[in-house]
């Protein structure tokens, strides 16, 4: 898979448009819980960081340690470098909700 992010990494954080709050509130009432959230192929965090306000604990992985670099540090957010289809070793129905936000086509779902 081609990294076309890396080498743009800080500019990406820094410019890229951030999601509606509609879509969030969404994905909010859709949730028994508000325990844990995963936000795979996170990029540089934009979602894991809404996902924090409402979520007591955000897991965000992203293949690319660049943009976890520039990724916006918080508390409840626990970043890590792991590919979208790496397995993580968490019990069944570990996270209230997962987010893919705008990364669907990266990873390889046929695996």
């Amino acid at each position: 898979m081609s990294d076309f992010f890396s080498k743009q990494a800080k500019a990406y954080s820094e410019y890229r448009p951030m999601y509606p709050e509609e879509m969030y509130q969404f994905l909010f009432q859709q949730c028994k819980g508000h325990e844990r959230a995963w936000d795979c192929a996170t990029g540089n965090g934009q979602a894991a960081v809404a996902l924090s306000e409402v979520f007591g604990s955000v897991l965000a992985t992203d293949r690319s340690t660049e943009q976890i670099q520039y990724a916006r540090k918080k508390s409840n957010i626990r970043y890590l470098v792991a590919k979208a289809e790496d397995r993580l070793e968490v019990p069944d129905s570990h996270f209230d909700l997962v987010t893919i936000a705008q990364a669907l086509h990266w990873p390889n779902l046929d695996g």
